[in-house]
C-alpha cells in the first residue's frame, strides 16, 4: 500500500486555536513536525509511544517488570499499526488506515529524552537520515476510513446511506507526557482532519470516555466535536470500563 508523505510544520503552545500555518509561542519546544508514518521507525516509535501512555503501573510494581510488560504491549501495537496500515489485519480490512506522529527535533527534547521521570520513552526515538537531525515522537494517532471499527457497539449514524470513503473515525490519539497541555494533540487531529476532507469524508467520530474532561474539552471546545451518542451502561458494566460517548465533526 502505498503511503502519501507529507510534512506539516507547526509552532504549538498553550491556549491558542489556528490554522496549521499559524505561529504559536511555546517555551519547551519550538517546532513541531506532523506528518503521515511511512516506514517501520516511524510505526515502531508511535507504537511505544502509545504502550506508555495507554498503560499505568501501581507504585508496588517494579520498574523492570514494567518496563517488561511495556515492551512487550510496544512491540504488539507496532505489529498490530503496520498490519492495520497495510490493508493485512483483516479486522480492518472494510478501513483505510493511516497513522500520523507528531515529532520533534532530539536535541530540543532536551535532557528527558532518556526517560527522565517517564517523560519522554527512548523508544519513540527516530534515527537520524544522512545529516538530518534525529527525532522523537511526541503524538500520534490513527485516521480510520470507513463505516465502522471493529468490535464497536457506538458507530456513525452519519452521512446516512453513505460510501465508506464519506465517513471516517480517530482512534489511539496520544501524546508524551512532556508535551501535554501544549497544543499538539489539537494540531495533530487538525492535520488528519484535513487529509481527511481531502479523501472526502464528510463525517469524522472519534470515542471517548464520559470522565475523561481533558479530552473532552479538546474535541468539544478545541476541536468542533459534539456529542452524537452514548454508550449504554450495560455494555460498560459488562467491559468493566467508563461508559463512552461518540462525538462527531461535520467535515463537508
Amino acid at each position: 500500500m502505498a503511503v502519501k508523505h507529507c510534512l506539516h510544520f507547526v509552532q504549538v503552545g498553550p491556549g491558542r486555536e489556528g490554522k496549521v500555518s499559524d505561529p504559536i509561542r511555546c517555551q519547551a519546544f519550538a517546532h513541531v513536525q506532523i506528518r503521515r508514518a511511512t516506514d517501520t521507525a516511524d510505526f515502531r516509535a508511535a507504537a511505544f509511544l502509545r504502550a506508555a501512555s495507554f498503560y499505568k503501573y501501581s507504585p508496588d510494581r517494579s520498574q523492570y517488570a514494567a518496563r517488561i510488560h511495556q515492551r512487550m504491549k510496544g512491540d504488539a501495537e507496532w505489529a498490530a499499526i503496520e498490519a492495520k496500515v497495510s490493508g493485512k489485519d483483516t479486522d480492518y480490512k472494510d478501513l483505510a488506515v493511516s497513522c500520523y506522529i507528531a515529532t520533534v527535533d532530539s536535541d530540543e527534547s532536551g535532557p528527558s529524552t532518556t526517560a527522565d521521570a517517564g517523560y519522554l520513552e527512548p523508544s519513540t526515538r527516530l534515527p537520524a537520515h544522512n545529516s538530518a537531525r534525529s527525532q522523537q515522537v511526541v503524538g500520534t494517532l490513527d485516521l480510520n476510513q470507513g463505516l465502522k471499527l471493529p468490535s464497536e457497539e457506538l458507530i456513525g449514524h452519519l452521512p446516512k446511506q453513505c460510501s465508506r470513503v464519506q465517513r471516517a473515525y480517530l482512534s489511539n490519539v496520544c501524546t508524551a507526557k512532556a508535551i501535554q497541555r501544549q497544543g499538539v494533540a489539537a494540531k495533530i487531529i487538525q492535520v488528519a482532519t484535513e487529509d481527511a476532507i481531502k479523501q472526502g469524508v464528510e463525517r469524522l467520530y472519534v470515542h471517548v470516555a464520559h470522565d475523561n474532561h481533558a479530552a473532552m474539552h479538546l474535541y468539544c471546545n478545541r476541536c468542533g466535536f459534539h456529542q452524537e451518542q452514548i454508550e449504554s451502561e450495560g455494555y460498560a458494566r459488562a467491559l468493566s470500563r467508563s461508559r463512552r460517548y461518540l462525538l462527531c465533526q461535520q467535515l463537508i
